[in-house]
Protein backbone atom coordinates (compact mmCIF):
# COMPACT_ATOMS: atom_id res chain seq x y z
CA UNK A 1 0.00 0.00 0.00
CA UNK A 2 3.09 2.40 0.82
CA UNK A 3 4.51 2.11 -2.47
CA UNK A 4 1.58 2.35 -4.11
CA UNK A 5 0.49 5.83 -2.20
CA UNK A 6 4.31 6.99 -3.24
CA UNK A 7 3.55 6.41 -6.54
CA UNK A 8 0.55 8.35 -6.63
CA UNK A 9 1.56 11.44 -4.71
CA UNK A 10 5.00 11.12 -7.51
CA UNK A 11 2.03 11.10 -10.32
CA UNK A 12 0.78 14.64 -8.64
CA UNK A 13 4.04 16.17 -8.13
CA UNK A 14 4.91 15.31 -11.81
CA UNK A 15 2.44 17.81 -12.98
CA UNK A 16 3.03 21.20 -12.92
CA UNK A 17 -0.52 22.55 -11.55
CA UNK A 18 0.42 21.03 -8.53
CA UNK A 19 3.11 23.78 -8.03
CA UNK A 20 0.90 26.41 -9.41
CA UNK A 21 -1.39 25.85 -6.67
CA UNK A 22 0.93 25.59 -4.13
CA UNK A 23 2.43 28.85 -5.17
CA UNK A 24 -1.07 30.75 -5.87
CA UNK A 25 -1.69 30.03 -2.28
CA UNK A 26 1.59 31.95 -1.10
CA UNK A 27 0.76 34.59 -3.56
CA UNK A 28 -2.76 34.98 -2.41
CA UNK A 29 -1.58 35.05 1.52
CA UNK A 30 0.06 37.75 0.54
CA UNK A 31 -1.78 39.54 -1.17
CA UNK A 32 -4.05 39.43 1.43
CA UNK A 33 -1.88 40.44 4.11
CA UNK A 34 -1.11 43.86 1.42
CA UNK A 35 -4.30 44.55 1.54
CA UNK A 36 -4.99 43.99 4.66
CA UNK A 37 -2.56 46.33 5.61
CA UNK A 38 -3.67 49.01 2.82
CA UNK A 39 -6.85 49.10 4.56
CA UNK A 40 -5.97 48.94 8.32
CA UNK A 41 -6.19 52.21 9.95
CA UNK A 42 -2.70 53.92 10.52
CA UNK A 43 -1.22 52.94 13.61
CA UNK A 44 -0.68 56.44 16.16
CA UNK A 45 1.50 54.55 18.71
CA UNK A 46 -0.85 55.79 21.49
CA UNK A 47 -2.35 53.42 23.58
CA UNK A 48 -6.11 52.09 22.39
CA UNK A 49 -7.68 52.77 24.97
CA UNK A 50 -6.95 56.35 25.46
CA UNK A 51 -7.55 56.57 22.16
CA UNK A 52 -11.34 54.99 22.17
CA UNK A 53 -11.54 57.32 25.87
CA UNK A 54 -11.08 60.38 23.46
CA UNK A 55 -13.09 59.42 20.88
CA UNK A 56 -16.05 58.61 23.53
CA UNK A 57 -15.16 62.75 25.21
CA UNK A 58 -15.82 63.80 21.33
CA UNK A 59 -19.09 62.33 20.78
CA UNK A 60 -20.02 63.96 24.30
CA UNK A 61 -19.05 67.26 23.61
CA UNK A 62 -20.82 66.39 19.80
CA UNK A 63 -24.03 65.43 21.18
CA UNK A 64 -24.17 69.03 23.41
CA UNK A 65 -24.53 70.62 20.47
CA UNK A 66 -27.08 72.82 20.13
CA UNK A 67 -27.69 72.44 16.08
CA UNK A 68 -27.48 68.25 16.27
CA UNK A 69 -31.08 66.48 14.70
CA UNK A 70 -32.37 63.46 16.02
CA UNK A 71 -30.63 60.83 13.58
CA UNK A 72 -27.06 62.33 13.70
CA UNK A 73 -27.60 62.03 17.86
CA UNK A 74 -28.93 58.44 17.53
CA UNK A 75 -26.11 57.83 15.22
CA UNK A 76 -23.26 59.19 18.24
CA UNK A 77 -24.98 57.52 21.16
CA UNK A 78 -24.29 53.88 18.96
CA UNK A 79 -21.00 54.62 18.41
CA UNK A 80 -20.47 55.73 22.00
CA UNK A 81 -21.75 52.75 22.99
CA UNK A 82 -19.71 50.69 20.95
CA UNK A 83 -16.93 52.40 22.58
CA UNK A 84 -17.65 52.02 25.80
CA UNK A 85 -18.05 48.43 25.31
CA UNK A 86 -14.64 48.09 23.79
CA UNK A 87 -13.32 49.63 26.89
CA UNK A 88 -15.77 46.82 28.96
CA UNK A 89 -14.57 44.40 27.36
CA UNK A 90 -10.93 44.87 26.70
CA UNK A 91 -10.94 45.09 22.97
CA UNK A 92 -9.16 46.79 21.00
CA UNK A 93 -11.46 47.90 17.63
CA UNK A 94 -7.54 47.91 15.45
CA UNK A 95 -6.25 44.55 16.65
CA UNK A 96 -3.51 44.31 13.62
CA UNK A 97 -1.61 41.06 14.06
CA UNK A 98 -0.72 37.76 12.55
CA UNK A 99 -3.90 36.06 14.28
CA UNK A 100 -6.35 38.91 13.45
CA UNK A 101 -5.11 38.80 9.61
CA UNK A 102 -5.87 34.96 9.46
CA UNK A 103 -9.04 35.51 11.16
CA UNK A 104 -9.61 38.26 8.98
CA UNK A 105 -8.59 36.52 5.72
CA UNK A 106 -6.63 32.88 5.93
CA UNK A 107 -10.49 31.46 6.84
CA UNK A 108 -11.79 32.94 3.35
CA UNK A 109 -8.45 31.72 1.54
CA UNK A 110 -9.95 28.04 2.25
CA UNK A 111 -12.36 27.99 -0.67
CA UNK A 112 -9.26 27.73 -2.46
CA UNK A 113 -8.10 24.73 -1.16
CA UNK A 114 -11.65 23.11 -1.84
CA UNK A 115 -10.89 24.59 -5.40
CA UNK A 116 -7.52 23.01 -6.02
CA UNK A 117 -8.43 19.47 -3.97
CA UNK A 118 -11.36 19.39 -6.45
CA UNK A 119 -9.43 19.38 -9.48
CA UNK A 120 -6.95 16.79 -8.17
CA UNK A 121 -9.39 14.28 -7.10
CA UNK A 122 -11.71 14.49 -10.17
CA UNK A 123 -8.87 13.96 -11.82
CA UNK A 124 -7.64 10.79 -9.58
CA UNK A 125 -9.19 8.15 -11.83
CA UNK A 126 -10.59 9.76 -14.63
CA UNK A 127 -7.19 11.11 -15.97
CA UNK A 128 -5.61 6.75 -16.46
CA UNK A 129 -8.96 6.74 -18.57
CA UNK A 130 -8.47 9.84 -20.25
CA UNK A 131 -4.28 9.32 -20.88
CA UNK A 132 -4.86 5.41 -21.69
CA UNK A 133 -2.78 4.15 -18.52
CA UNK A 134 -5.68 2.42 -16.34
CA UNK A 135 -4.86 -1.01 -17.90
CA UNK A 136 -1.26 -0.73 -16.97
CA UNK A 137 -2.57 0.13 -13.46
CA UNK A 138 -4.58 -2.26 -12.98
CA UNK A 139 -2.81 -5.53 -14.20
CA UNK A 140 0.16 -4.41 -11.31
CA UNK A 141 -0.29 -7.52 -8.76
CA UNK A 142 -2.64 -5.36 -6.68
CA UNK A 143 -6.36 -5.66 -5.82
CA UNK A 144 -8.78 -2.68 -7.60
CA UNK A 145 -10.07 -1.47 -4.34
CA UNK A 146 -6.37 -1.14 -2.75
CA UNK A 147 -5.10 0.78 -6.13
CA UNK A 148 -8.12 3.00 -5.52
CA UNK A 149 -7.50 3.60 -1.67
CA UNK A 150 -3.93 4.31 -2.40
CA UNK A 151 -5.61 7.20 -4.73
CA UNK A 152 -7.53 8.33 -1.90
CA UNK A 153 -5.11 8.53 0.71
CA UNK A 154 -3.13 10.45 -1.55
CA UNK A 155 -5.88 12.39 -2.48
CA UNK A 156 -6.24 12.99 1.43
CA UNK A 157 -2.32 14.11 1.90
CA UNK A 158 -2.57 16.13 -0.96
CA UNK A 159 -5.30 18.82 0.79
CA UNK A 160 -3.67 18.11 3.92
CA UNK A 161 -0.41 19.77 2.18
CA UNK A 162 -2.64 22.30 0.49
CA UNK A 163 -4.22 23.37 4.00
CA UNK A 164 -0.78 23.26 6.22
CA UNK A 165 0.67 25.20 3.37
CA UNK A 166 -1.95 28.22 3.57
CA UNK A 167 -1.32 27.89 7.41
CA UNK A 168 1.54 28.56 7.51
CA UNK A 169 2.28 30.48 4.80
CA UNK A 170 -0.21 33.07 6.39
CA UNK A 171 1.37 32.92 10.03
CA UNK A 172 4.42 33.79 8.98
CA UNK A 173 3.24 36.39 6.33
CA UNK A 174 1.08 38.08 9.18
CA UNK A 175 3.97 38.05 11.67
CA UNK A 176 5.97 39.67 8.65
CA UNK A 177 3.07 42.51 8.05
CA UNK A 178 1.92 43.03 11.56
CA UNK A 179 3.67 40.93 14.01
CA UNK A 180 3.14 38.23 16.47
CA UNK A 181 0.03 39.04 18.65
CA UNK A 182 -1.27 36.85 21.40
CA UNK A 183 -3.64 33.83 20.40
CA UNK A 184 -5.78 35.20 23.39
CA UNK A 185 -6.31 38.33 22.05
CA UNK A 186 -9.68 39.08 21.98
CA UNK A 187 -11.64 40.82 18.73
CA UNK A 188 -14.97 41.27 17.46
CA UNK A 189 -16.71 38.45 15.58
CA UNK A 190 -15.92 38.63 12.12
CA UNK A 191 -19.24 37.59 11.41
CA UNK A 192 -20.99 39.21 13.74
CA UNK A 193 -22.55 41.65 11.38
CA UNK A 194 -24.68 44.43 12.92
CA UNK A 195 -24.38 43.32 16.77
CA UNK A 196 -21.28 43.03 19.71
CA UNK A 197 -20.41 39.74 19.58
CA UNK A 198 -16.38 38.85 20.44
CA UNK A 199 -14.52 36.13 20.12
CA UNK A 200 -11.34 34.92 21.65
CA UNK A 201 -8.88 35.83 17.53
CA UNK A 202 -6.82 32.61 17.99
CA UNK A 203 -9.66 30.20 19.01
CA UNK A 204 -11.71 31.64 16.52
CA UNK A 205 -9.41 30.51 13.54
CA UNK A 206 -8.82 27.07 14.98
CA UNK A 207 -12.46 26.70 15.82
CA UNK A 208 -13.03 28.18 11.56
CA UNK A 209 -11.05 25.70 10.24
CA UNK A 210 -11.94 22.88 12.05
CA UNK A 211 -15.67 23.16 11.60
CA UNK A 212 -14.88 23.34 7.96
CA UNK A 213 -13.12 20.04 7.21
CA UNK A 214 -16.21 18.02 7.53
CA UNK A 215 -17.86 19.55 5.08
CA UNK A 216 -14.41 19.72 2.79
CA UNK A 217 -14.18 16.04 3.02
CA UNK A 218 -17.38 15.37 1.54
CA UNK A 219 -17.15 17.73 -1.51
CA UNK A 220 -13.87 16.08 -1.82
CA UNK A 221 -15.01 12.79 -1.82
CA UNK A 222 -17.84 13.49 -4.36
CA UNK A 223 -15.08 14.71 -6.34
CA UNK A 224 -13.08 11.45 -6.19
CA UNK A 225 -16.21 9.50 -6.73
CA UNK A 226 -17.20 11.88 -10.03
CA UNK A 227 -13.36 10.81 -11.32
CA UNK A 228 -14.55 7.06 -11.11
CA UNK A 229 -17.88 7.29 -12.76
CA UNK A 230 -16.78 9.19 -15.83
CA UNK A 231 -13.84 8.51 -18.23
CA UNK A 232 -13.58 11.76 -19.33
CA UNK A 233 -11.17 13.35 -17.48
CA UNK A 234 -12.59 17.11 -18.41
CA UNK A 235 -16.01 15.98 -17.53
CA UNK A 236 -15.80 14.82 -14.49
CA UNK A 237 -13.46 17.59 -13.11
CA UNK A 238 -16.15 19.95 -14.93
CA UNK A 239 -18.89 18.94 -12.73
CA UNK A 240 -16.91 18.76 -9.91
CA UNK A 241 -16.76 21.97 -10.10
CA UNK A 242 -19.86 22.71 -10.85
CA UNK A 243 -21.12 21.03 -8.06
CA UNK A 244 -18.74 23.10 -5.91
CA UNK A 245 -19.91 26.16 -7.24
CA UNK A 246 -23.28 25.56 -7.15
CA UNK A 247 -23.31 24.42 -3.42
CA UNK A 248 -23.99 27.72 -2.13
CA UNK A 249 -26.93 28.81 -4.19
CA UNK A 250 -28.91 25.11 -3.87
CA UNK A 251 -28.09 25.93 -0.44
CA UNK A 252 -29.97 29.00 -0.47
CA UNK A 253 -32.26 27.56 -2.21
CA UNK A 254 -33.49 24.70 0.04
CA UNK A 255 -32.85 26.95 3.14
CA UNK A 256 -35.46 28.91 1.80
CA UNK A 257 -38.14 25.96 1.28
CA UNK A 258 -37.56 23.35 4.57
CA UNK A 259 -40.09 25.25 6.20
CA UNK A 260 -42.07 24.16 4.00
CA UNK A 261 -41.06 20.69 3.48
CA UNK A 262 -39.39 18.97 6.04
CA UNK A 263 -37.61 16.18 4.12
CA UNK A 264 -35.06 18.77 2.92
CA UNK A 265 -33.78 18.89 5.85
CA UNK A 266 -32.28 15.41 5.12
CA UNK A 267 -30.89 16.44 1.84
CA UNK A 268 -27.01 17.32 1.65
CA UNK A 269 -26.38 20.72 0.89
CA UNK A 270 -27.35 22.96 3.95
CA UNK A 271 -24.96 20.63 6.55
CA UNK A 272 -21.96 20.91 3.69
CA UNK A 273 -20.08 24.40 5.93
CA UNK A 274 -20.85 23.67 9.91
CA UNK A 275 -19.20 27.34 10.94
CA UNK A 276 -22.56 28.90 11.53
CA UNK A 277 -22.16 26.64 14.50
CA UNK A 278 -19.36 28.07 16.07
CA UNK A 279 -21.12 31.57 17.16
CA UNK A 280 -24.47 30.95 15.90
CA UNK A 281 -24.48 34.25 13.47
CA UNK A 282 -24.32 32.61 10.34
CA UNK A 283 -27.97 31.60 8.99
CA UNK A 284 -28.61 27.90 9.87
CA UNK A 285 -32.15 26.76 9.18
CA UNK A 286 -34.74 26.25 12.44
CA UNK A 287 -33.94 23.12 14.67
CA UNK A 288 -30.25 22.79 13.49
CA UNK A 289 -27.98 21.25 15.57
CA UNK A 290 -24.42 20.57 15.39
CA UNK A 291 -24.58 16.77 16.19
CA UNK A 292 -27.58 16.55 13.37
CA UNK A 293 -25.61 18.46 10.40
CA UNK A 294 -22.37 16.23 11.39
CA UNK A 295 -24.90 12.42 11.52
CA UNK A 296 -26.11 13.95 7.70
CA UNK A 297 -22.31 14.80 6.58
CA UNK A 298 -21.10 11.27 7.91
CA UNK A 299 -23.70 9.41 6.49
CA UNK A 300 -23.52 11.20 2.98
CA UNK A 301 -19.56 10.81 3.14
CA UNK A 302 -20.40 6.79 3.45
CA UNK A 303 -22.44 6.19 1.29
CA UNK A 304 -20.38 8.51 -1.59
CA UNK A 305 -17.54 6.22 -0.77
CA UNK A 306 -18.66 3.02 -0.89
CA UNK A 307 -20.37 3.85 -4.70
CA UNK A 308 -16.90 5.19 -5.52
CA UNK A 309 -15.37 1.91 -4.69
CA UNK A 310 -18.20 -0.06 -5.87
CA UNK A 311 -18.30 1.83 -9.26
CA UNK A 312 -14.52 0.95 -9.63
CA UNK A 313 -14.88 -2.19 -8.70
CA UNK A 314 -17.19 -3.14 -11.55
CA UNK A 315 -15.65 -0.77 -13.96
CA UNK A 316 -15.33 -2.23 -17.78
CA UNK A 317 -11.12 -1.25 -18.35
CA UNK A 318 -11.76 -3.05 -22.13
CA UNK A 319 -13.10 -0.06 -23.72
Amino acid sequence: MISLVKNEWMKIFSKTSTYIFIAFLLVAALGTAIIDMKLSPEQSGKDWKQEVKADIQEQEKALKAKDIGDEEKAAIMEEMDINKQYLAENINPDLSTNWAYMAEWTVSLTSFVTLFVVIVCSSMVSSEFSDGTIKQLLIRPYKRWKILLSKYITSLLFAALLLVSLLIFSYLIGILFFGNGSYSDKMLDPTAFGSFSTVVVGTYVVDMIVYWIPGFLVIMTIAFMLSTLFKNQALAVGISIFILFASTTLNMIIQSFIGKYEWLKFVLFPHLDLRGYISGTMEMFDGATLGFSMSILVVYYFIFLALTFFFFQKKDITN
